[in-house]
């Protein structure tokens, strides 16, 4: 069963990102690591604010009506 946004934990990681986006992982790191989505590591590992991630996702819905 697919996670809803409202279920998801308050720090995701790239992989939950991809799985959520129906995206490959790659692409999920493509688009952290270059700001795309707004990301920070912590100890080597990639995360995402999932207040970040509404806005991010709120943004895309915008820019393709």
């Amino acid at each position: 069963m697919e996670q809803t946004l409202i279920e998801l934990p308050e720090l995701m990681s790239v992989e939950q990102i991809a799985k959520y986006l129906g995206v490959s992982k790659n692409t999920a790191y493509t688009w952290c690591n270059s700001g795309e989505i707004p990301s920070f590591k912590v100890a080597n590992t990639r995360r995402i604010r999932k207040s970040n991630f509404m806005i991010w996702l709120e943004k895309q819905e915008h820019n393709n009506k």
